[in-house]
């Protein structure tokens, strides 16, 4: 809020509805995305390769649109299905290959980004049907249909995280994986779970993307990975694991958001927008950090399983979790 009221003060022409409408729509991307990486910072994973899903994916689709006569709905259906494949084959690599995250989807990040670029041998698709634009384009009451496609999302992924046992698995991964594989969870299942989620939303992002700009282009996703990471992280998702809000998800990407069109306001050179989120990432991050007492400082929060200590079953789950 106080951004927006600095913002505001700075230049009017801010607080003006029809700006502010931009700003929500603006943020549209990264909230996306920022959902599904909410779930894999959670269970203590990351996802660098989601910017590089939503590029392919958008490829993917647009170019069997205009190429190949698929309907948008169809269109649509396949966009979400290779990036849900991407993001399993990004949970493969770290659950079978036991691959860090980190490297796992540093590697799968240059790979989707060079099958987009394999697709259309590096060119952007144009021409996109209308009606595909229309579907995620248009207006319901007023409000752009992106910014109700995200508040449902993030609704779904709130109920998912909040009240399903697999929420409470998520969590209970990233807060432990040893006490949650002693307690029955199958903790591969659950990481495996995530990096679908996260690659599926990606994909919608992608999809979106193409519908704003009525063309894909084959880095159009790019520019989004760590942004959606920002917002993730200024919402309150701890990178250690355990922790993560998706209302802060949302709110942080609506911060960055308005920092973006606020500088344009501003006639701000564009080349300091990445300044200026780095240093909202640090400040917020900081600021939790300090609210918490610094436990980043405190080693290691992971409880390591006793010496000989035995799965035990809980109700959901069955005993002969493959151990993390």
């Amino acid at each position: 809020m106080a951004i927006f009221i600095l913002l505001g003060a700075l230049n009017s022409d801010f607080l003006a509805l029809s700006n502010l409408r931009d700003v929500a729509v603006s943020a549209c991307i990264n909230a996306i995305i920022g959902l599904g990486v909410t779930f894999v910072i959670i269970t203590g994973g990351i996802d660098l390769s989601v910017g590089s899903i939503a590029s392919f994916v958008g490829i993917v689709s647009a170019y069997l649109m205009v190429n190949h006569g698929v309907t948008p709905l169809l269109g649509l259906l396949i966009g979400l299905v290779v990036g849900t494949a991407c993001g399993l084959v990004n949970g493969v690599l770290v659950t079978a290959l036991k691959l860090p995250p980190f490297i796992a989807t540093l590697g799968t990040m240059s790979v989707f980004q060079g099958c987009a670029y394999v697709v259309t041998n590096g060119n952007p698709v144009y021409n996109v049907p209308s009606s595909f634009v229309f579907l995620l384009n248009s207006y319901v009451g007023g409000v752009p249909i992106a910014v109700v496609l995200v508040l449902v999302l993030g609704i779904v992924a709130w109920l998912l995280l909040r009240r399903t046992l697999f929420g409470e698995n998520v969590i209970a991964v990233g807060g432990s994986q040893e006490t949650a594989w002693l307690s029955g969870i199958h903790v591969n299942r659950i990481k495996l779970g995530v990096y679908g989620l996260s690659g599926a939303l990606a994909g919608v992002a992608g999809l979106v993307l193409v519908a704003r700009i009525n063309a894909a282009q084959p880095e159009g996703g790019s520019p989004y990975l760590l942004t959606a990471i920002a917002a993730a992280v200024i919402g309150g998702a701890n990178l250690m694991g355990g922790e993560g809000r998706i209302a802060g998800t949302l709110v942080g990407a609506l911060i960055l958001g308005a920092l973006t069109n606020g500088l344009v306001l501003l006639n701000v050179p564009s080349f300091y927008e990445q300044i200026v989120t780095g240093a909202v990432v640090v400040i917020a991050v900081a600021l939790d950090q300090g609210a918490k007492g610094w436990p980043m400082l405190g080693g290691r929060r992971r409880t390591e399983p006793p010496v000989g200590a035995k799965p035990q079953k809980t109700a959901g789950e069955t005993v002969g979790a493959e151990a993390p």
